[in-house]
């Protein structure tokens, strides 16, 4: 308003998170009735021009359009996220942050809860020399900003069902001929892969959701609340031939009994191997104390239970693990503004995050067998009995407190710095349930059950730990905007107390079972031999100095980054930075008694964890151009590269035992280097046609994709090679894109999905003494889905049908394959192994070769409906 000129009101600013939205209005003099005004919608600018970093942002009205039910099937379409790797990092390495706060579990660098995608009022995905506000990520930063409550009250409900439904058919001989001839693409189907997805069965998806919203206080106490239960059936499927008490034997005939006695045998019904039951809750609290001061408390909470496929419990389905991870958080932050100019953000949280896994829920359940029964029957056989027999529960508790202050102190700086503390909780107790002692099963009498026995922690069937590691974080940053160029410069300082223990002599790790002959006993008289009288060493002095406390860790990230508005619609930015991050705690406090089975023969005999690892190390820079080709679409080109250093990994030096077995502990000896380019297209989301592509060139490589890589070619007896290689997740070509036509009620979506072959290790034939890891590549892939809508008002209500289609063209990718062939469904062990005539009592060997793990998801379906009110 302004004396004189008419009012002006310009509504739907978007303000992005970290960026600097410039409003201007264009006022007229007076000459409308008295209290007219004119109102403005705002559009989004194509080209942000202080961004200077690689940033994707998707907001609520995409994420609702697109053919998505989970908001990491969005991260999926963004240039340089590939299955939780960024840019060629591994996983784990994404710091992930709901409405200002970190929310990263650091057990293993996954997300402690996943939010709905219909609370996501914006998602910022973060994959270039991000802020020194933000630390504990190497690879990039998922900024997630849930909805606001509002002042009118409403809500929606939508509720969706669905299921998978494959015809494909395959010709063996025809495929066979296509490998030899080396066609890369053959056709293969689902009859011969899949068990019972021809049968199109709507309720093994079912999923019903709820939001509601509005005042409890006009203009100071508001809420917004969510709810979501959904169960998905899979596409993995088991059948149900045995039950876990099954025996069957060799009888002194030698014939082959199949069923003991009748409990043993099952109802032949096929059983869903990777299904999982989700029950999600949020609610969101805001109070305005004053104009000034702002109260946000959010609650989150999601219960998910379920089942990862373990393909020989096949026909014994009844005896695979069960999982359950329930996570939840408290987010309170308070916003105070202290003038036009400076503001501060106090934020306090807790998470806790459970994470379990076992057959049955106590593990005193009489219905746990013998582990005899768990054992292969015989060569190329699914398990005709048993159960897994491990009951494992980690729990990771964290408290953070974070104080932000941002000030603008001149037209041209705004200063932003804050502290962060966090201290976390973790326990972790891994237990294999055993038979009591001298519980020796006779296949031919004895009862299948055992009563279990929980051995205690000093044995490898036990591990146990709790810790409490500390973060201390500070950070100040200056945002410099000028004429001709934006500018970040910052720093960032974090301390890390591990709270965990190393060990003195590493020759003898096993304070329980100790080897070297000063550990077990006092050799008085100095002959090397423990003589009458000579006493043991006990536990309690072997505590004294078995042990040394891992050092703390301090380390400094400066990070720089650059805009240059080269045109009115033309920006080139640069960015460039240090990036640390603890090894995840599950690296630290591996195998935490440092124990190892020295019964088991010789060689290599397994890895322990080292608390005292440094933190790794990341140096990322990348310049790019955002050009803007026309009104409604943008154009962004960016090069990068990534140097990698002092991975966790086993490529150290072995670590011998007096009794000349060795192992592995780990240390900071894996690196890598990844460069790259991307090249995007998009157009303003609005009604009409709307589409989005990008291609994104890489090359990723490292010493070693998995920490344990070195030490797993030691134990099968190779010599690892100390080079470059293509990393497992190296997809040099991937090509996202999606397509739309909206109208005001009505539209159609696709979102499409093209990447290179990954690379895999070839099967060594000659040379034994190397490794050529990942020197081949597998099958291209590929996948479209669909989503159609209609909307329609009824009772002055906005009602909508939908259906979506994932793999709309039921693509059989090849997502693993056999490393003899380079393909998911043949390989030469097949005849090999025919020709040794085995015993094919329970399955044939065809079937055994016949992975169904090496194939991505078949086509699903889902159709629902939703309405607010």
């Amino acid at each position: 308003q302004y004396i004189g000129y008419a009012t002006v009101r310009l509504e739907n600013v978007d303000v992005d998170i970290d960026l600097t939205t410039q409003v201007e209005f264009q006022m007229q003099e007076t000459s409308l009735e008295l209290g007219e005004t004119v109102t403005v919608v705002a559009e989004r600018e194509l080209v942000t021009k202080d961004l200077t970093a690689s940033t994707a942002k998707v907001d609520a009205d995409q994420i609702q359009a697109l053919p998505i039910t989970e908001i990491n099937e969005a991260l999926q379409l963004q240039a340089g996220y590939l299955d939780g790797h960024v840019r060629g990092g591994r996983q784990g390495e994404i710091a992930y942050w709901i409405d200002g706060v970190p929310v990263t579990d650091s057990y293993d660098g996954g997300q402690v809860v996943e939010i709905n995608k219909d609370m996501v009022e914006e998602l910022q995905f973060v994959s270039g020399a991000f802020n020194a506000e933000y630390g504990q990520a190497m690879s990039g930063i998922v900024n997630i900003t849930t909805r606001e409550p509002r002042e009118k009250f409403g809500g929606s409900f939508t509720t969706y069902f669905g299921d998978y439904f494959s015809t494909n058919e395959f010709d063996r001989d025809q495929y066979y001929e296509d490998v030899v001839a080396g066609n890369r693409s053959p056709r293969l189907g689902s009859d011969e892969v899949w068990m019972n997805v021809q049968n199109f069965d709507p309720s093994r998806i079912r999923n019903f959701e709820g939001s509601i919203f509005g005042t409890i206080v006009a203009n100071k106490l508001s809420y917004f609340i969510n709810s979501r239960y959904i169960y998905f059936g899979g596409w993995q499927y088991g059948q149900r031939v045995y039950n876990p008490r099954n025996i069957a034997y060799i009888d002194s005939a030698n014939n082959f009994i199949q069923f003991r006695d009748t409990q043993g045998q099952g109802d032949g019904e096929y059983v869903p191997m990777n299904w999982n039951r989700k029950l999600y809750f949020q609610g969101k609290l805001t109070y305005y104390i004053s104009p000034l001061v702002k109260l946000n408390y959010n609650f989150i909470r999601d219960d998910v239970e379920f089942e990862e496929y373990d393909r020989v419990y096949k026909l014994n389905p009844d005896g695979n693990l069960t999982r359950n991870r329930t996570g939840y958080t408290h987010l309170l932050k308070l916003t105070h503004t202290l003038n036009n100019k400076t503001y501060y953000d106090l934020g306090l949280s807790y998470f806790d995050k459970t994470y379990s896994q076992s057959v049955y829920e106590n593990m005193f359940d009489p219905k746990y067998v013998h582990p005899r029964l768990n054992e292969e029957f015989e060569a190329f056989s699914f398990r005709t009995g048993g159960n897994n027999n491990q009951f494992f529960m980690r729990n990771t508790k964290t408290y953070l407190v974070k104080l932000d202050l941002a000030g603008q102190v001149t037209r041209t700086h705004l200063i932003k710095t804050g502290v962060e503390f966090r201290y976390n909780s973790l326990y972790f107790d891994d237990i294999t349930l055993r038979p009591l002692e001298g519980d020796n099963l006779d296949l031919r009498r004895d009862s299948p059950f055992m009563t279990p026995e929980v051995f205690p922690v000093g044995t490898i069937y036990h591990d146990q730990y709790k810790h409490n590691p500390l973060e201390l974080s500070f950070y100040i940053q200056d945002k410099m905007e000028f004429e001709d160029i934006i500018v970040n410069a910052g720093i960032r300082v974090d301390h890390f107390r591990p709270d965990g223990v190393i060990l003195s002599d590493p020759t003898d790790p096993d304070i329980y079972l100790p080897l070297n002959p000063e550990n077990r006993y006092k050799d008085l008289n100095g002959n090397g031999l423990q003589d009458p009288g000579e006493p043991f060493v006990t536990f309690a002095e072997r505590q004294r100095y078995w042990y040394e406390d891992a050092s703390n860790k301090t380390q400094i990230s400066p990070r720089l980054g650059a805009s240059f508005p080269i045109t009115a619609t033309g920006v080139i930015h640069f960015s460039y930075g240090h990036f640390f991050q603890i090894p995840n705690f599950e690296l630290l406090y591996r195998n935490p008694q440092f124990k190892l089975d020295i019964s088991g023969g010789s060689g290599n005999l397994g890895v322990i964890g080292n608390a005292n690892m440094d933190p790794q190390q990341t140096i990322s820079g990348e310049i790019g151009l955002q050009q803007q080709l026309s009104e409604t679409v943008v154009a962004d080109v960016t090069m990068f590269f990534r140097d990698i250093r002092d991975l966790a990994g086993t490529r150290a030096e072995e670590i011998q035992l007096i009794s000349g077995e060795t192992y592995s502990r780990l240390a900071n000896s894996d690196f890598g280097f990844v460069k790259g380019f991307i090249i995007s297209v998009k157009n303003r989301y609005s009604t009409g046609i709307n589409y989005t592509v990008d291609y994104t060139f890489q090359i990723a490589k490292g010493t070693a994709s998995d920490p344990e890589q070195a030490r797993n070619a030691l134990a099968g007896g190779a010599l690892p090679e100390v080079r470059l290689t293509p990393l497992s997740w190296d997809q040099r070509h991937t090509l996202n894109g999606s397509l739309g036509y909206n109208q005001k009620t009505w539209g159609i979506n696709f979102i499409g999905q093209l990447g290179s072959g990954q690379p895999y290790t070839p099967r060594q034939t000659s040379d034994v003494a190397t490794i050529r890891e990942n020197s081949q590549t597998k099958p291209f892939y590929w996948n479209v889905d669909m989503r159609v809508y209609k909307d329609f008002n009824f009772f002055s209500r906005r009602w909508s049908v939908f259906l979506r289609v994932f793999n709309l063209f039921d693509t059989l990718n090849e997502v693993n394959v056999y490393n003899d062939t380079g393909r998911a469904g043949f390989t030469t062990d097949l005849e090999r192994n025919r020709e040794l005539n085995p015993a094919q009592n329970i399955n044939t060997i065809d079937e055994w070769y016949l992975n169904i793990t090496h194939y991505s998801e078949p086509r699903r379906i889902e159709f629902g409906m939703m309405f607010d009110f």
